[in-house]
């Protein structure tokens, strides 16, 4: 059915001269049940632009979503190396000694 859809959506971008990406992209405002994968919603730049676009009261499906918890925790976290922190404390330390703060 989805390769269907993708198919038709192919064609009727060719015969209108249209690119199926940016079409599908403007067919989402008007979709009801929309299926794709959840690191579209998860990743701030992807979401921004495209999960914008959806209507309030829309359906989403996720595939492959028992995955989706260790997504967040990847998205949500940062990683940080003892170097820069060490030199940012030498830093405020200096400034600290010179009265700034």
């Amino acid at each position: 059915m989805l390769l269907s859809f993708l198919n038709d959506l192919r064609a009727f971008g060719k015969e209108k001269g249209w690119c199926p990406y940016f079409l599908a992209r403007h067919m989402v405002q008007f979709a009801n049940v929309v299926v794709y994968s959840y690191q579209y919603l998860l990743d701030p730049k992807v979401a921004g632009i495209i999960s914008k676009e959806m209507q309030r009261e829309s359906v989403m499906v996720f595939d492959e979503a028992h995955n989706i918890d260790n997504v967040c925790i990847e998205a949500l976290s940062v990683s940080v190396r003892k170097q820069p922190i060490e030199g940012a404390t030498r830093n405020i330390n200096k400034m600290a000694l010179t009265g700034i703060f």
